[in-house]
């Protein structure tokens, strides 16, 4: 895949690359889990005998396991790109810095891996390192490298009934990127389907149809991090159409394919309303798509402004309570909760990096109002804030 701008709330990037009684629910939870994990050994089996036969990888999302029964290797095929770098049984010998876990896991809002650099020093950018990158964990209980405390400066958790998504702002040389990397996208697709990382799998407690107990893996994900942003989205397996986990719009970076609020020194997990598909949206009452073009140049103007979905039973945090010595300074323990309406006006009480109270409030513009939006040097014009917040 080719390398995209991810910075600040967005980039038009230059690249050239609910609630039923909670008895039912867990019952209903744990039965699809069950069928999940059945259906998920049999495919895995199928697939490993076909490609060991083959000589030849199958594409990743071919490849679905149950959480206890993860390869060593998924794709250990000297073909193409392969075979992949790292490997995918993490546990406890295969902790710390030196790490070469491609196995992601994102469960909440203080539980979540995001991919970086197998490397010991910030010299990485996505674009040349995108089929060798490794989890990085804000916990240490999944064999993967860790994100130090105070790396992470601000997250937004969503979770809806499609799909759980991971927004936020960091320190990037935490995952061993250099600081001026615009980024660019890793998927299980890529131009050979072999998936970047080549073999990376992603699993998660949190997926809408889980019981928040067990794995599931998510086939479908797609996660962009550079310029200080990241997001992460999982799929969930029982949602196939539409298909929230497009991998077809790399150049437009975070806020038009997971569209939020970005705002840096917030930590908030929340329940949300679906975002639009990206690349379709309404204007004068017709309903357009947009198809993304080979290259986007720097001065290109998008026809939309993406809409941030609504969103309701907010928590609101401090990093403290999230992360190991997180990067806030304030000892007081708060959780506030908020919520957005169908107009995306926000009203809420957040935690500042002092652990100071502010009111803050926002309004997001929706879908079908054209923006002009000029990115120079791969940073985003300050007109596009006021056309997200007004």
């Amino acid at each position: 895949m080719v390398p995209s701008s991810v910075i600040a709330l967005s980039l038009v990037a230059l690249a050239s690359a609910q609630h039923s009684s909670s008895s039912t629910h867990a019952s209903v939870a744990s039965k699809v889990v069950k069928a999940a994990s059945s259906a998920a050994t049999t495919t895995a089996k199928a697939t490993v005998a076909a490609a060991a036969a083959s000589g030849t990888p199958l594409p990743l999302t071919q490849y679905t396991y149950a959480y206890s029964q993860i390869p060593y290797q998924v794709n250990p095929y000297p073909y193409l790109r392969g075979p992949q770098s790292g490997y995918n049984e993490c546990n406890s010998t295969t902790g710390g810095a030196q790490s070469e876990c491609q196995t992601l896991i994102a469960n909440n809002i203080s539980d979540f891996c995001l991919w970086g650099a197998a490397l010991d020093s910030p010299t990485g950018t996505i674009g040349e390192i995108e089929a060798a990158t490794v989890a990085y964990c804000t916990k240490d209980t999944h064999g993967a490298r860790t994100i130090p405390g105070g790396a992470i400066t601000g997250v937004q958790f969503m979770r809806t009934k499609a799909y759980i998504q991971i927004t936020g702002h960091i320190d990037q040389t935490a995952l061993m990127l250099t600081k001026d990397d615009t980024g660019g996208e890793l998927d299980p697709h890529g131009a050979d389907l072999l998936g970047n990382p080549l073999g990376g799998l992603v699993y998660s407690t949190g997926l809408p149809s889980g019981n928040n107990q067990t794995y599931m893996q998510a086939v479908e994900w797609n996660n962009f991090i550079g310029g200080g942003v990241f997001c992460l989205k999982l799929c969930d397996p029982t949602v196939t159409s539409p298909n929230y986990c497009q991998n077809i719009f790399d150049l437009l970076g975070c806020s038009y394919n997971m569209p939020a609020a970005y705002r840096d020194n917030e930590f908030t997990s929340c329940e949300g309303d679906l975002q639009d598909v990206v690349g379709t949206y309404t204007s004068n009452g017709q309903t357009y798509t947009w198809s993304q073009p080979s290259s986007l140049p720097a001065t290109s103007t998008l026809p939309w402004t993406p809409r941030i979905p609504s969103s309701s039973n907010c928590v609101t945090y401090q990093s403290s309570q999230l992360f190991s010595a997180a990067s806030t300074t304030s000892s007081a323990v708060v959780s506030t909760s908020i919520s957005t309406g169908a107009n995306g006006k926000t009203s809420a009480v957040t935690i500042t990096s002092s652990g100071s109270a502010a009111s803050a409030s926002a309004s997001a513009k929706g879908s079908g109002a054209t923006t002009s939006m000029v990115v120079s040097g791969g940073v985003l014009g300050l007109a596009f804030l006021g056309a997200l917040f007004v």
